[in-house]
């Protein structure tokens, strides 16, 4: 720029005109021919990378994002090359050479913390993308990577405005250290959570979780770096600080949809004055009516149930006979014997686990009764007779 000043001064001296205004003529003529070729060699330099950039990523949900970090990046080259430049052409004009630098420098922090705030941002995107969603903590350190960039891009902005080194406001901060935790605190819990959770693999944006502290039960539909929001299914948005993720207690659903089945473990309360011997006459009975085999020697009615509750589980298709799946009975008390369910269904799905967990136990009430047995509700401290 220097060789081009000299030459427009010679040439507007050689025209007649004085020097002073040969030399205001001249400077504003470098300004505007370094303004236009700064302008073009954005707009050049920039369409050829977001070009390029976009033959490797065609996915239109990017694409704004994209034109976002561009359009920054445009903006901060720009005033880049004119705060590298521009002062030189003004340096005869001090004051206004170092208004100028000042201006252009808290221009061009601005336009760089911007771009890398976009970087961020797109980086994001694409990443969540190509891995499925399986990245606990990338919002979360996104949001702390552009608090960072906009802290650091305000200490060089006020330091480029008071004429001072950037140590200097640092060191002018640490009186407000404690304050500074203070306002940060939510957001540094949060990232060292996001981060634990992150390595551990604790919850992911899918996950059905509960968390009965919160009132939380429901699928994540957002991590973010202070907080994480649970759709409930009655549609209900609860907000957990996600400190809470690593503090507290809580129960993900997602190693259950992953398995092999879904457990079903329930019991049906046997009424034990319905509990007795097993004849003869109610054995044959029982075979005659498809409930028991011949072979099958019972010692009572609830254990010829048990034997036939059995053999149906085993010829349930829905049934998965390579968990486990079995019929017990665990301690009586005062609601009378529970005989349990302890099978896992095939299907993972809610709805059809819950189907065929009616679909059994339908069967089963239905059924008690033609083992001369009575399932036990309390009414009155009276057995519930059919």
């Amino acid at each position: 720029m220097k060789i081009l000043f000299d030459m427009v001064q010679k040439w507007m001296l050689s025209c007649g005109m004085g020097d002073a205004a040969a030399d205001t003529v001249a400077k504003l003529i470098c300004v505007a021919a370094l303004v236009a070729a700064a302008a073009v060699f954005c707009a050049v330099f920039v369409f050829a990378a977001q070009r390029l950039f976009s033959l490797r990523v065609r996915s239109a949900r990017h694409q704004e994002e994209i034109s976002k970090f561009f359009s920054n990046a445009k903006r901060f080259i720009f005033t880049w090359i004119l705060s590298a430049h521009l002062p030189d052409l003004l340096v005869s004009r001090p004051g206004i050479a170092d208004l100028a630098a000042r201006m252009l420098t808290v221009a061009a922090v601005a336009f760089c913390a911007a771009t890398l705030s976009s970087a961020v941002t797109c980086f994001r995107s694409v990443a969540k993308t190509r891995s499925e969603g399986r990245m606990f903590a990338s919002k979360t350190l996104s949001q702390m990577l552009k608090i960072l960039i906009w802290f650091t891009a305000s200490i060089v902005v006020v330091s480029a405005l008071l004429g001072r080194s950037p140590a200097f406001v640092l060191s002018g901060l640490g009186a407000l250290t404690a304050v500074l935790m203070l306002i940060f605190r939510d957001s540094l819990l949060g990232l060292v959570a996001g981060v634990q959770v992150s390595q551990n693999d604790m919850v992911r944006v899918g996950d059905w979780i509960t968390m009965t502290k919160y009132n939380a039960d429901g699928n994540v539909i957002d991590i973010a770096l202070t907080t994480v929001k649970v759709r409930n299914f009655d549609n209900t948005v609860t907000m957990i600080p996600s400190s809470a993720l690593i503090s507290d207690a809580f129960i993900n659903w997602r190693y259950m949809s992953t398995s092999k089945g879904r457990r079903i473990k329930r019991p049906v309360w046997i009424s034990v004055t319905s509990v007795c011997s097993l004849t003869d006459d109610q054995l044959a009975g029982l075979v005659a009516d498809g409930l028991l085999q011949n072979g099958d020697r019972p010692v009572s009615n609830l254990a010829a149930f048990e034997t036939w509750l059995r053999r149906t589980l085993d010829a349930d298709e829905r049934i998965s006979h390579e968990l486990t799946c079995m019929v017990r009975q665990t301690e009586a008390g005062d609601t009378g014997i529970p005989v349990e369910v302890y099978a896992f269904t095939k299907t993972r799905d809610w709805e059809e686990y819950e189907m065929i967990q009616t679909d059994i136990f339908d069967r089963i009430f239905v059924t008690v009764p033609r083992f001369g047995l009575q399932v036990y509700q309390r009414t009155g401290d009276k057995t519930f007779q059919r």
